[in-house]
């Protein structure tokens, strides 16, 4: 997703798995490599306190997600609530 977010001019903010932290970081080190400024892709990292301050954060418009039924509901629920693009 982030390609796109950049593209069209906007920050990334990316929550990664806990179980697969690396393959993300990973990917952060290339972006880096290639010059992109600061601040315009965020990794943060955690469980479910994590996303809901994602969810509840003001300057966040649009939420994706990626994993299995149970999350993607209750992101998909209270993101809609927060306002948010889900």
């Amino acid at each position: 997703m982030y390609p796109m977010a950049i593209v069209a001019g906007n920050t990334f903010v990316l929550k990664p798995s806990e179980k697969v932290a690396t393959t993300s970081a990973l990917l952060i080190d290339l972006l880096q490599e290639t010059g992109l400024p600061e601040g315009v892709v965020n990794v943060v990292h955690g469980g479910a306190p994590t996303v809901n301050n994602i969810i509840d954060h003001k300057a966040i418009k649009a939420i994706s997600f990626v994993g299995g039924n149970a999350a993607g509901e209750y992101i998909y629920n209270n993101g809609g609530k927060a306002g948010k693009r889900v």
